[in-house]
């Protein structure tokens, strides 16, 4: 939503937030409703309710604002995962935890959804590398989070970011379809996808 015209009390700062806000998320609806290759800045700009001069002070171009949403996303499905599993009391509840938050999210943002599984693959080299960067970052965290497990370090090279890479396909793929709001109810099948390389560690 624009802030409304005249005067208000937010400072510089909050203004310019509050319009990155709405660029970055009229950035998903663009690729969501055109695609990357079709999508343009005037799509962006008609979506957030803001001048061209706005987006270049805040942006270089699509691709830059296209990074920024990217950025975003990442940071915002990371901190949901993360906040749902902390409370759980083992690593595999953990594990389950945060896929269910993130299914969860996926079913309530599916524009940004399709930015961050379908648009990574088509949008370029730099959104290639961070997609690349984020799918090895989870990979990271599900072998160390159980590394005292003698079977997870016999593992081979790259296993986790199979398993990684296998559920954010099928998440994509249900993002393409749009039927996005039946993945909560797929935690249970793709947690334990995640989790069976290391069945002999968590019973």
């Amino acid at each position: 939503m624009a802030l409304p015209r005249g005067r208000h009390n937010l400072s510089v700062g909050e203004v310019a937030a509050d319009q990155q806000r709405r660029m970055l998320a009229a950035m998903a609806g663009a690729l969501a409703e055109h695609g990357y290759a079709r999508a343009t800045v005037d799509d962006v700009l008609k979506r957030a309710g803001v001048s061209r001069r706005t987006f270049y002070e805040q942006f270089d171009d699509k691709e830059d604002c296209l990074c920024a949403a990217y950025d975003d996303a990442e940071r915002r499905f990371w901190a949901t995962a993360t906040a749902a599993a902390m409370p759980a009391s083992d690593w595999p509840e953990r594990v389950h935890a945060a896929l269910g938050a993130v299914l969860s999210l996926v079913s309530l943002e599916s524009e940004t959804a399709r930015l961050f599984t379908l648009e990574a693959r088509a949008a370029g080299p730099a959104i290639a590398a961070r997609h690349s960067a984020a799918v090895d970052r989870v990979a990271a965290t599900l072998r160390a989070g159980n590394r005292r497990c003698a079977r997870a370090r016999a593992l081979p090279e790259g296993t986790e970011g199979t398993l990684v890479g296998n559920v954010a396909a099928l998440i994509g793929s249900y993002v393409l379809s749009g039927a996005t709001e039946l993945l909560p109810g797929l935690e249970p099948q793709l947690g334990e996808h995640l989790l069976t390389p290391y069945r002999e560690c968590v019973g």
